[in-house]
Order: structure tokens, then C-alpha cells, then sequence
């Protein structure tokens, strides 16, 4: 019995102190937050084209929409896309803009040599961001020109 003793209480420490790992890891994992303070809300993420058609069709399986729920809860996500779709055209027309003015203000920092490489730096920056032939988004149809 003597020999188990030493095992049985290296089993016992090693548990404890898996357990004690265990506890202390999710502690990390958890911020700090002061007394009384909120957590902070996650942002909502916009769900893309595909996973509206699939909340659309989850809510009509599990929900038993009626046909008129069904009809004014596709308006509502259909209005919900026209406007972020808007909202992203605007912001996004907005930060090239921005984009512009910081490159043409590093430009005015620096010397002839360096703002050659500048140059080519962003020309790679702008070939690595272009969209691939195979994601891409088909551009709109240009407007008609009327005389």
C-alpha cells in the first residue's frame, strides 16, 4: 500500500492543478471590466445576399410565415439591402477619396527617388487589391448617353 501512496498523490496534485489551468485560462480569456460597467455590444454584421435567402427560407420552414408575412418580411429585407447597399457606395466613394489625399499628402514628403518608389509601391498595393476576374462583381452597365 506504501507504493500507491506517492502515486495517488501525484494524481491528485496533477488533477488540481489541470483544473486550476482550466479556470485560470477562461479567467484570461474574459477581460476585466470594472464595477458596474456594461459590456460593450458587438457590432451586427450585414449578412450578405446568399444568407438573407437562407434566413428567408429558415424563417418560412420554422416560423410558418403566412403568405402576407412572408411577402412584407421580403420587402422589408429587400428595402434593408437597397439602403446598405447605398450606404456602402457612399462610404466607400468616401474612403478613396481619403485614400487619395493621404497618398498625394506622403507624396509632398518626399524626395524625388523616394516618391518614384512611392509610386511603385502603391502600384503594386493597387494590383495585389484588384479584384480577381473570378470574385468579382460585374460592374453596372455604363449610362446611356442622351443628346
Amino acid at each position: 500500500m506504501n507504493t500507491w501512496k506517492p502515486i495517488l498523490a501525484a494524481l491528485v496534485i496533477f488533477a488540481a492543478g489541470v483544473v486550476t489551468g482550466g479556470l485560470t485560462v477562461n479567467l484570461r480569456k474574459q477581460p476585466a471590466r470594472p464595477r458596474g460597467a456594461v459590456a460593450a455590444k458587438k457590432p451586427v454584421a450585414m449578412p450578405r445576399e446568399g444568407q438573407l435567402r437562407e434566413l428567408s427560407r429558415r424563417m418560412q420552414a420554422e416560423l410558418d410565415l403566412t403568405p402576407e408575412q412572408r411577402e412584407r418580411i421580403e420587402a422589408i429585407i429587400h428595402d434593408s439591402q437597397e439602403r446598405v447597399k447605398a450606404l456602402r457606395d457612399e462610404v466607400g466613394q468616401k474612403t478613396s477619396e481619403e485614400f487619395r489625399e493621404m497618398r498625394q499628402k506622403i507624396r509632398s514628403e518626399l524626395t524625388p527617388e523616394q516618391r518614384r518608389k512611392f509610386a511603385e509601391i502603391m502600384q503594386r498595393y493597387d494590383e495585389r487589391k484588384k479584384p480577381d476576374e473570378r470574385t468579382a462583381r460585374p460592374s453596372p452597365p455604363p449610362a446611356e448617353k442622351t443628346e
